[in-house]
């Protein structure tokens, strides 16, 4: 068998390999019927330990930080250097895609199982992390792993709740993790040089002009606002149209503007509404 026919084989082979654990991680979920996995809860926890076998089967010091991100590294030649991080999330939103933030995490690990079987050893370590939030399904906070790899967890968010009540401090508690110690998953910066995340395309763009892969050259940074419009009732069939205040109007009339102001900024800008609910005497 020539080299390039091995190799071929080989990739074909960790190829499956990755198929086969985003199966697996699916199969981890709150319902059987839909894919969802919220922070900390029995789902995620499970993910994570499965994760860490993985990590663990490809060479790699394996450890959860004080948040909930599950992180590997693979010792490089140079003691000391900055490593390069590679991974996204095991968290999902409700009723999620198998692919979604896993698959950035799955191919990680494949790709230092690979340098694992062959005995290789990069220049710098390779860290690899499964970030326990991104999506803020269950506590309405977003990027609560990231946020603790970077030092930026706000305060206020031990305290917030989910549907049920529970804090996210009592959540972590529950989780065997100390509330206390949120501070420990900060990393310092100099001691990573680079993050890479391979990621689904969440659009059209790749499938649209036939290609596999894409480079990203900027991030998409999200700001959600609750808005609120308050009018004036008034009869349907006697309060003429000069007289009246709608809050329902105004706010249509503010998305169409948000709207074409989107538009006017070309494709690096997005937005989207959530739903919008009509209350007596007001709309939110």
């Amino acid at each position: 068998m020539s080299q390039t026919v091995r190799q071929q084989a080989e990739w074909a082979q960790a190829a499956a390999r990755v198929m086969a654990r985003a199966d697996e991680l699916a199969a981890i979920s709150e319902s059987a019927d839909a894919l969802t996995r919220v922070y900390l809860s029995p789902q995620h926890l499970q993910a994570n330990q499965q994760v860490a076998r993985w990590m663990s089967e490809a060479g790699m010091r394996v450890w959860q930080d004080s948040v909930g991100n599950i992180c590997g590294r693979y010792e490089g030649e140079q003691e000391g250097a900055a490593a390069i991080l590679l991974g996204s999330h095991l968290d999902t939103v409700r009723n999620a895609g198998r692919y979604d933030g896993m698959l950035g995490v799955l191919t990680a690990i494949e790709v230092v199982h690979s340098l694992y079987l062959q005995g290789r050893r990069p220049a710098r370590a390779i860290e690899i992390v499964g970030f326990c939030d991104e999506e803020g399904t269950r506590f309405g906070i977003t990027l609560l792993g990231s946020r603790g790899v970077t030092g930026t967890w706000p305060e206020g968010w031990l305290a917030q709740t989910d549907a049920k009540g529970i804090s996210v401090a009592q959540a972590m508690a529950q989780a065997g993790l100390d509330p206390t110690r949120v501070a420990c998953s900060a990393r310092r910066v100099e001691e990573i040089a680079a993050y890479l995340e391979l990621h689904i395309e969440q659009g059209p763009c790749l499938e649209q002009a036939g290609l596999a892969l894409g480079v990203v050259e900027a991030i998409n940074g999200a700001r959600r606002l609750n808005c609120r419009f308050l009018g004036e009732a008034g009869h349907a069939g006697t309060v003429p149209m000069s007289h009246r205040r709608d809050a329902l109007a105004a706010a249509a009339e503010w998305m169409t503007l948000i709207e074409s102001r989107t538009r006017q900024q070309g494709a690096t800008s997005w937005r989207r509404w959530a739903p919008c609910t009509a209350r007596r005497g007001r709309s939110t």
